[in-house]
This record gives C-alpha cells, sequence and structure tokens, in this order.
C-alpha cells in the first residue's frame, strides 16, 4: 500500500513540474496580447480646451501635464467615478477635475473613451 501511495504522490509531483511552465507560459502570452490595447487613466485638474482640435490639457501632478484626446464616442460623466450621471462636453470648464480613461496613440496621447468630471478634487 506505501509503495503504491508513494508512485501516485510521484506521478503527481511529475505532473504538476510539467504543467507550471506552460499555464505560465500562457500567461505571458496573454499579457502580450492585451499589452497593445491596454487601458490607461490620466487624472488632474482641467488647464486648457480646445474644443476645434477636440483636446483637453489636464495638470496631473505640480506643472506636469497631458493631453487628452476626445471625440463624438467619448462618453462624458459629471460627478464620481462610483456616483456619476449623464453630462456633455458643453458642461466641461477649465479649473474642473477630470478623469478620463483610454488607451494611448503613437502621439503618447490618450484616446478618452470615457471621462468623469467635477468642479472640485
Amino acid at each position: 500500500m506505501r509503495i503504491r501511495f508513494a508512485g501516485f504522490v510521484s506521478v503527481v509531483a511529475v505532473a504538476t513540474l510539467f504543467a507550471i511552465p506552460t499555464v505560465i507560459g500562457q500567461g505571458k502570452a496573454q499579457k502580450k496580447a492585451d499589452k497593445g490595447q491596454e487601458k490607461a487613466n490620466i487624472q488632474g485638474t482641467i488647464q486648457n480646451m480646445s474644443k476645434d482640435t477636440s483636446t483637453i490639457t489636464v495638470r496631473t501632478t505640480g506643472t506636469a501635464t497631458r493631453l487628452v484626446v476626445y471625440n463624438a464616442n467619448t462618453k462624458f460623466l459629471y460627478g464620481h467615478s462610483d456616483n456619476n450621471k449623464p453630462g456633455n462636453i458643453s458642461q466641461v470648464k477649465v479649473s474642473n477635475y477630470i478623469s478620463c480613461a483610454g488607451t494611448f496613440d503613437s502621439k503618447s496621447q490618450l484616446m478618452a473613451s470615457e471621462c468623469v468630471y467635477r468642479e472640485a478634487k
């Protein structure tokens, strides 16, 4: 009985050792596939807006600024990320606090899919 149990344990151990690298390799491949469309978030105070070029300049920390690009498909919400209501780009003003989520384009600009804005942080 002891020999059978020891044999069973050793077979399970060997199978586990061969299965772990396969599972890890699949996880790395999935991360590489998702990396091209990784979601990003920029949040801070609106420093400048240009409705002609559909861009918002956001002051993130200190004096650092980032450019956010929006289009007709960008969803604007008023309030907080967990408590908001539908908004509109025409209601967004300089000095509002904004948090935009989307993907970066080739120019390192965030192409926003959703922006949540409010008066103060």
